[in-house]
């Protein structure tokens, strides 16, 4: 301990920085974890995009067969 106020002031500046330090370091963790969070949610909303894109056009081609197939059915020529 400081026998002097310039010491107590001192030491109470360097536990204020420390302090500082330590709550930067945690904001700082928690917006990495933020950032991975928005990423994975980010990824998982483009796969299911492509998932539904890949279903439509599937669903589009069997359309597209079955009025063929229909048309190729119907005898009329």
């Amino acid at each position: 301990m400081a026998d002097t106020l310039r010491g107590k002031l001192t030491e109470a500046g360097n536990a204020i920085s420390e302090t500082a330090q330590k709550v930067g370091n945690r904001v700082s963790e928690k917006a990495e974890q933020a950032k991975n969070w928005v990423s994975e949610k980010a990824h998982q909303a483009q796969n299911r995009a492509e998932e539904a894109e890949q279903k439509a056009e599937n669903e589009a081609e069997e359309v597209r067969e079955d009025a063929k197939a229909k048309s190729d059915d119907c005898g009329c020529s």
